[in-house]
């Protein structure tokens, strides 16, 4: 495990120290709660053992500040508070402060090492629950057949970036996408083709983005590209990047058959003070792909305002 010590004691700190590091820990010393509590800020520790008496901040304190901390993340650690303070007032001093256990100075070798057992276990349950909560998180919102974010996912990011732009004062692009003619592909070469191509695009869209950009599936063959940061010149040469390289796709159906596949793009971004919502510019999106559906299909159309026939616009939440 990775363990922390906090400890103002040079002699107890080497003497505790070597002591883990014979069981195969890992392990980094401080000398005092605040040079322990950037420590633990800077990397997570499955275990932090802290004197009780330190100058300027005291072992409780430091628990304190270490759960405080830890509010913010999935992970906590277990906290050992050493100490030679023995009372049952001592002990719900430490508990209360966020302790999980309480070991009295000078430490016994064997049940320091029963202690770290315990830690272990409870620390290795933690990690399990950790993952499975990711992985579900993952399901949650991901895109079973692409593995792209799916409708659900890309709305929480493009909030998220839409605040994250408005602070930065930068703009903040977003591309819809359709494959042409898909309903076309179904019908006349079935639907596990149909599932090839849509793969097919995802993969395509997703490797021909800008780093930082991200691509979902928004519904059916529709796609949604954000790009934060690009206006909307930039954000119009990343769209006919993208069509260029879909309109090359060739998919094998299982007729033997190659299908070629082409989308449309519409392309809307937002910039200065005086922005509109993210359903605004998703709306401004659609208007524009309906512009290059409109124009034939196969290109990219950027949204300008007052420009080209309205459409009943599909709301994005």
């Amino acid at each position: 495990m990775r363990i922390l010590i906090a400890d103002d004691d040079p002699v107890s700190t080497r003497v505790l120290a070597h002591q883990l590091e014979s069981w195969q820990h890992t392990v980094t010393t401080t000398n005092n709660g605040f040079d322990a509590l950037r420590a633990f800020k800077a990397e997570h520790f499955d275990v932090v053992i802290t004197d009780w008496m330190m100058p300027g901040m005291s072992g409780p304190e430091l628990c304190a500040a270490i759960r405080e901390n830890e509010k913010s993340g999935e992970l906590v650690s277990f906290i050992i508070l050493l100490t030679s303070r023995g009372s049952r007032e001592d002990l719900a001093l430490a508990l209360k402060a966020g302790a999980n256990d309480f070991a009295t100075k000078p430490f016994a070798p064997l049940v320091l090492q029963a202690r770290l057992a315990n830690a272990d276990r409870i620390v290795q349950l933690q990690q399990q629950l950790y993952r499975k909560k990711q992985g579900a998180d993952k399901l949650a919102s991901t895109d079973y057949l692409t593995q792209l974010r799916n409708r659900r996912a890309m709305w929480h990011n493009l909030e998220m970036d839409f605040e994250r732009m408005q602070r930065e004062q930068r703009p903040l692009a977003a591309l819809v996408i359709d494959i042409d003619f898909f309903k076309k592909v179904n019908d006349n070469y079935g639907h596990r083709t149909g599932d090839k191509a849509l793969q097919a695009v995802a993969n395509c869209l997703s490797h021909s983005v800008r780093g930082g950009d991200y691509v979902g599936r928004w519904g059916g063959e529709e796609f949604l590209a954000v790009l934060p940061g690009a206006d909307i010149i930039q954000s119009a040469e990343v769209a006919e990047r993208c069509r260029h390289h879909v309109e090359s796709l060739r998919i094998k159906g299982d007729n033997g058959e190659v299908v070629r596949l082409s989308a449309s793009f519409g392309v809307a971004a937002i910039d200065g003070a005086d922005r509109e919502s993210c359903d605004a510019l998703l709306e401004q999106a659609d208007q524009a792909l309906y512009w290059a559906k409109d124009a034939g299909r196969n290109r990219v159309k950027i949204y300008v305002p007052g420009i080209g026939p309205r459409r009943n616009i599909r709301k994005a939440t």
